[in-house]
């Protein structure tokens, strides 16, 4: 092979793998501001419902403070299938 076409490819090559780097930078790049306007995001609409401690207004689910307590029945459980 002639040492002009193994050069040329060599320079291609190289031109290659320097364009697919620039396109990992990129995406790398992208992705983290993606995920911090996705933090910002969230992060503000928890402080935002956090802030408004209250009454509860109808049609919210109020979770209690204690789980229920137990019921006075025996403990014995009778289904209805036979």
């Amino acid at each position: 092979m002639p040492a002009d076409t193994v050069g040329a490819a060599a320079a291609r090559r190289d031109e290659g793998v320097r364009r697919v780097t620039r396109m990992t930078w990129r995406a790398g790049a992208a992705g983290v501001i993606c995920s911090a306007i996705i933090a910002v995001a969230f992060g503000h609409h928890a402080e935002a419902s956090a802030a408004r401690p209250g009454p509860a207004s109808p049609g919210t689910i109020v979770v209690p403070n204690q789980p229920p307590a137990p019921g006075r029945g025996g403990g014995h459980v009778v289904s209805g299938a036979s």
